[in-house]
């Protein structure tokens, strides 16, 4: 009973801590402890003093984070009211990271985006299913598949390939990345993540793969071909 009422008593508060916290982005910065993490909101205000429901980087799921009061976020630690943080700072649970769906807001979601596209990611001799956001840097791409690739490894946790034209692109910070990502870098480098991530780069976001159990063995390490195909 009393882990269940300590469970109650974070869900309630990160619910209202987070109202207005949702859309912003994530900033690297000197700290006292060296280089750490704050998270700013689209008002240029910063979460600050307890618990923050955070969807970094846009894919519809929100982590729980931890930020004290001058707006620096713990992480690979135990927060003051008793939860553990792992070294992205998202809290969890007998190692699991505890996720909700993140709201859409105008911030987050434009209304030509609500319609998702489905697609299928070949490789390896395994499909998988993504789905697309409606927007034009996903448009563009859509009108060059099908499309069978040679996608180059990257830092072992993504495959990269240079369009042969650039896409139109809205360059966003996305803090974390996630197995499945679908982004593009620059406005021409098409990038599949098979691993999950914290990053300070900036990317458009295009889409994920809907279930990517597997991905990373079908990806395989060095070159792989990969087909890309609108359902």
């Amino acid at each position: 009973m009393k882990k269940f009422l300590c469970a109650l008593s974070i869900m309630v508060m990160s619910l209202l801590a987070s109202m207005t916290a949702y859309a912003g982005q994530w900033r690297e910065e000197a700290g006292s402890n060296g280089a750490q993490w704050r998270y700013e909101n689209n008002d240029g205000t910063y979460a600050a003093a307890g618990w923050f429901w955070l969807d970094g980087n846009g894919d519809g799921i929100a982590e729980c984070y931890y930020f004290d009061p001058n707006g620096w976020m713990l992480s690979n630690t135990v927060t003051p009211d008793g939860y553990q943080v792992n070294e992205d700072g998202a809290w969890t649970e007998s190692g699991i990271v505890r996720t909700q769906a993140a709201p859409q807001t105008p911030e987050t979601q434009t209304e030509g985006e609500q319609t998702m596209i489905p697609v299928t990611i070949t490789a390896g001799g395994r499909q998988f299913e993504a789905s697309l956001l409606n927007n034009a840097s996903t448009q563009a791409l859509i009108a060059q598949m099908p499309m069978t690739v040679s996608m180059g490894e990257m830092n072992g946790n993504e495959k990269y390939y240079y369009l042969s034209s650039s896409l139109p692109t809205d360059t966003r910070s996305v803090g974390n990345i996630h197995t499945g990502d679908l982004m593009l870098y620059g406005s021409d480098c098409l990038v599949l993540f098979y691993e999950d991530f914290r990053t300070s780069y900036r990317y458009t976001r295009l889409g994920a793969v809907s279930n990517p159990e597997g991905l990373s063995e079908a990806l395989g390490r060095g070159s792989v071909s990969v087909t890309f195909e609108r359902k």
